[in-house]
């Protein structure tokens, strides 16, 4: 069986890939954030998504008024997919899908940089220079501070981790001991 991140990926390759056999991606990517802030934010949509009790019919009613004069038509075309299909439900992975597969086309890639302190401006810009020089692709950075690190830094990007906090050095080395 299909996971949800399969049947929301394959949903999302062929919504953008139509898009752009179509000419229309520059407007689908702001449909995108559109339909991720209603998702997130409007508990009316949330609840019409959701709502097993009302017919598809009705729901591909609703949001094709709702978004007929606002939305390209392969964007309406992928609400009513959802819909007759009755994965709806799925919008939201597939709005983050249809997101990471921009990112991957435009060679962006996603870092997240826990730290103890906050970085400074000028290191930020050296590490995301140091992520793009690694991975030869544009930095997306995000940052938190983790006071739990002591110090140094802990760096995700994709399935990688680069970990250079103190916390982890002196786990190390008690292991080290430990043995």
């Amino acid at each position: 069986m299909a996971s949800t991140k399969d049947i929301a990926y394959r949903y999302a390759v062929a919504w953008l890939e139509a898009a752009a056999e179509k000419e229309s991606l520059k407007p689908v990517r702001s449909e995108i954030t559109v339909l991720e802030d209603l998702c997130q934010n409007s508990e009316p949509f949330q609840d019409l998504l959701m709502d097993k009790l009302i017919p598809g019919e009705a729901k591909q009613r609703i949001l094709g008024e709702l978004f007929e004069s606002k939305f390209q038509e392969i964007s309406i075309n992928l609400l009513f997919l959802l819909i007759s299909r009755r994965r709806e439900r799925f919008l939201p992975e597939v709005l983050e899908a249809s997101r990471e597969i921009l990112d991957e086309w435009d060679g962006i890639v996603n870092a997240f940089v826990e730290s103890a302190v906050v970085l400074s401006s000028v290191q930020e810009s050296n590490l995301k220079t140091s992520l793009k020089t690694f991975t030869g692709k544009d930095i997306r950075m995000k940052t938190a501070v983790n006071p739990n690190l002591i110090g140094g830094f802990v760096v995700r990007v994709d399935d990688q981790v680069f970990d250079s906090s103190l916390a982890t050095q002196l786990e190390r080395v008690r292991e080290s001991l430990v043995k």
